[in-house]
């Protein structure tokens, strides 16, 4: 009978625990080495690594850069933000685009992996173009013991939207959070993507939760993804055509024509028009709105540098990484954000470039401009040099012909001293 009663009361407690309600899946999980802390010294440092944009014939460059960075700055979190791979690229498709890719992914991580610092990946849209799935990126990516999330993994919404909640130093409080959002590839206009609506949905609960969880105060937090949002054309000032160093605006800048607000732009350089969607879904009024994100980072201008700030909100265009890509010596690089708890919007930063280690000089001046994408992208100079030769080639046979059937064409004499005489004397030349 006691058994009885033990058993019933064993299937209702059971039952009880299958009816309890889901925990909201907020945070990304925490385990082992996911969980992000602030250090000893109450900082944490973010590096971003932008358009790395490779192949399978990855340059030395690429990986020198990425080595030397990690080994003079170490950060506690690095941030892969998109066009990884050189998705359109036909090289990737040289044989098994697949493999290819995979190839190329893991070369790009070996410095990663070797560093041991905790890593994040967000897609871009040449990611998207690949030959390889992003969700099967995605599981490459998982497959590495330091990395702690990325778009459409296992602790991503459906949308391709994570986030991490960063702690203070030996506590459970958290005190910031980081945000990843995937911003797509394409329009069906052909414009760039922008991060979905269901992201900025899902962006507000999150918000929601953690000011809950903050005693009611907005959780300061930082926001990352690949193609910059619409609001980056608030730190420019449109300007009629033909204006002395006006840059062609794009997406939501299209058909107009713009100038750096040197008021708003308080650090690095503005070299290229920036690129975002022509639509919007809002995220940025919801930063707004909720009061939490203080500063958002993109990828996807190569050759940008800036932060500016625009109504409170810091807007950030991490330089481009990649030497197979359009980029410039001195902006190609890295850029670390460091924060310091208990006053964590007070950032610093720094903008690493890496001319800082490689350059044509100490590289080879040659073997720089072939392995460096400058104005002219590595496969035009490698075809164009593949051609001059063909054509060199084409040449030499055709003289050496010449000179063979010329040679064939000449009446050569003997002479009784033994030499050969190829001019012929004047009474042959009169013969003839």
């Amino acid at each position: 009978m006691i058994k009885r009663l033990f058993g019933i009361a064993l299937f209702l407690l059971l039952l009880g625990v299958c009816l309890l309600p889901a925990p909201q899946a907020a945070l990304a999980e925490e385990t082992g080495t996911d969980r992000l802390s602030f250090g000893a010294d109450g900082t944490f440092t973010v590096l971003i690594l932008s358009d790395l944009q490779e192949t399978q014939f990855t340059t030395d460059l690429v990986i020198s850069g990425e080595t030397q960075v990690l080994a003079d700055y170490p950060a506690d979190l690095i941030v892969l933000l998109g066009d990884q791979l050189e998705g359109s690229s036909p090289v990737l498709r040289l044989g098994s685009g697949v493999k290819n890719s995979e190839q190329t992914l893991r070369t790009l991580l070996a410095p990663i992996e070797n560093s041991g610092i905790p890593f994040v990946v967000v897609f871009g849209n040449h990611d998207y173009e690949a030959p390889i799935p992003v969700k099967q990126q995605a599981k490459l990516y998982e497959s590495y013991d330091n990395c702690i999330g990325v778009s459409f993994g296992k602790n991503s919404t459906k949308d391709g939207a994570f986030v991490l909640p960063v702690y203070l130093g030996g506590t459970d409080t958290a005190g910031m959070a980081l945000y990843f959002f995937d911003s797509g590839s394409y329009l069906a206009n052909g414009d760039y993507d922008t991060v979905s609506k269901a992201q900025v949905d899902w962006y507000n609960e999150q918000s929601a939760a953690f000011k809950s969880e903050n005693d009611g105060q907005a959780l300061p937090s930082v926001a990352f993804c690949h193609i910059p949002l619409p609001e980056v054309y608030e730190l420019l000032t449109e300007v009629p055509k033909g204006t002395n160093g006006a840059l062609k605006g794009v997406g939501v800048g299209k058909g107009k024509y713009y100038i750096p607000d040197e008021e708003k732009i308080f650090t690095g350089e503005v070299n290229e028009a920036p690129c975002p969607s022509s639509e919007n879904h809002g995220l940025f009024d919801a930063y707004l709105d909720n009061g939490d994100v203080f500063l958002t980072v993109n990828g996807h201008d190569h050759i940008n540098s800036f932060i500016g700030s625009v109504q409170g909100v810091d807007i950030a265009s991490a330089p481009g990484s990649t030497y197979t890509s359009y980029g410039e010596q001195g902006v190609r690089g890295v850029r670390l954000f460091r924060f310091t708890e208990y006053n964590v919007r007070n950032y610093e930063t720094i903008h690493v470039p890496y001319s800082n280690y490689d350059t044509p000089a100490s590289y080879g001046y040659l073997r720089y401009y072939f392995s460096t994408t400058t104005g002219v992208y590595n496969a035009v100079k490698i075809g164009v040099v593949v051609l001059l030769l063909f054509v060199a080639l084409v040449v030499i046979i055709v003289v050496l012909a010449v000179r063979g059937k010329r040679r064939r064409g000449t009446q050569i004499e003997y002479v009784p001293n033994g030499e050969f005489d190829d001019e012929p004397d004047d009474d042959s030349a009169g013969n003839r």
